[in-house]
Parts: C-alpha cells; sequence; structure tokens
C-alpha cells in the first residue's frame, strides 16, 4: 500500500472513528443496538459521504504540504473507494459490530 493510501485509509478510519462517538454521545449511548447498526450506518453515511471527502482533500493538504499530488488524483482515488455505497456501509457495519 502507498504512503498516499495509507494516510486516506487513516484518515477515514479517524472520521469514522470520531463520527460514531459523537453519535454515541449525542444520544448519550454506550453502544448502537446491533439491530439498529445498519439503519444508523445508512443514515450517517448518506448525510457524512461528501463531507468526509472534503476532510480528506484538506488533511491531505496540511499532512503532506509540497508532496500532495493534487486535487485530480485525490477526488479520483476517493470516487474509487467510495463508488459502491452499500460495499462502504457493509464495512463500516462490519466495524462497529465487531
Amino acid at each position: 500500500m502507498t504512503s498516499l493510501e495509507s494516510h486516506i485509509r487513516d484518515l477515514i478510519f479517524f472520521y469514522v472513528k470520531t463520527n460514531y462517538n459523537d453519535y454515541l454521545k449525542t444520544n448519550q449511548l454506550k453502544s448502537i443496538p446491533q439491530d439498529q447498526i445498519h439503519n444508523v450506518v445508512n443514515k450517517l453515511y448518506t448525510e457524512r459521504k461528501d463531507h468526509l471527502k472534503i476532510f480528506i482533500k484538506s488533511s491531505l493538504k496540511q499532512l503532506l504540504k509540497e508532496e500532495y499530488p493534487g486535487d485530480l488524483i485525490i477526488l479520483n482515488i476517493l470516487n474509487d473507494i467510495f463508488s459502491d455505497d452499500d460495499f462502504c456501509k457493509h464495512r463500516l457495519c462490519n466495524e462497529i459490530i465487531v
């Protein structure tokens, strides 16, 4: 895995974890009940997908500075990652359940 892909993966995990914890805190929960995980992930994924892309792009600009490869390359990678919404949601659900 290239350094750029590692940065993107780490940023996605950070973003998801932060939003998950915020959701728990806002809803005064210790965890999301397993029968509600799919609905919560679907709602949050749909609402936050565009913001996640912006977060990753701006974070990479800060992290990589002069080595930032450019918006077009980053957007192409993100489009590949987010091309299958069902797969992304399923993976998020699995991360929460485990």
